[in-house]
């Protein structure tokens, strides 16, 4: 297995969007992140945003993310709607202490989130854009159904991917 590396220094999150497509490619829907990011990452997307995609889900992934100004990760989320629904989701740390923090390598991604939190190292909006599966069985490629979600979630990212306006300066 490959060994993760530091990220390249011109690829640092820091001020910018970091957009995270995540899944499993060889269970077929569930690798509807990775697809998007893919197309993603054909586009120009500009400086000011970053496009991964990851099939693991651990600590690893704080360093793709920490001290952006936006997180917006991709995923297939079941939410028992139709398949190929596509859902928005703005996450907020859950309040309180961490009560327990599980295993590292089984952490869900609101474990993530809530620990990036609490260390500091996640201070920005996090939108998680979901897609219903209908297909997560082993096997690779996406049903009809997700295939046709793709352009409609690869608009959303674009919109929410840019820069937030500066405030207009009194006169």
């Amino acid at each position: 297995m490959e060994e993760p590396t530091a990220p390249d220094p011109d690829e640092l999150a820091t001020g910018r969007t970091v957009v995270l497509g995540l899944g499993n490619p060889y269970l077929r829907d569930d690798g509807v992140g990775i697809e998007v990011a893919k197309e993603l990452q054909r586009r120009s997307m500009g400086e000011d945003t970053i496009v991964r995609a990851h099939q693991t889900f651990d600590l690893w992934l704080l360093s793709e993310f920490s001290g952006a100004s936006k997180l917006i990760i991709i995923d297939a989320v079941r939410s028992g709607s139709p398949p190929g629904t596509v859902t928005e989701y703005e996450v907020a740390p859950r309040p309180g202490p961490l009560s327990s923090l599980p295993g590292l390598h089984s952490l869900e991604l609101h474990d993530l989130i809530d620990f990036a939190s609490r260390m500091g190292l996640l201070c920005c909006p996090v939108t998680i854009i979901g897609i219903e599966p209908k297909d997560c069985g082993v096997g690779e490629g996406l049903s009809q159904e997700v295939e046709r979600a793709i352009p409609e979630v690869v608009t959303l990212v674009a919109a929410k991917s840019q820069p937030n306006p500066k405030p207009a300066a009194d006169t």
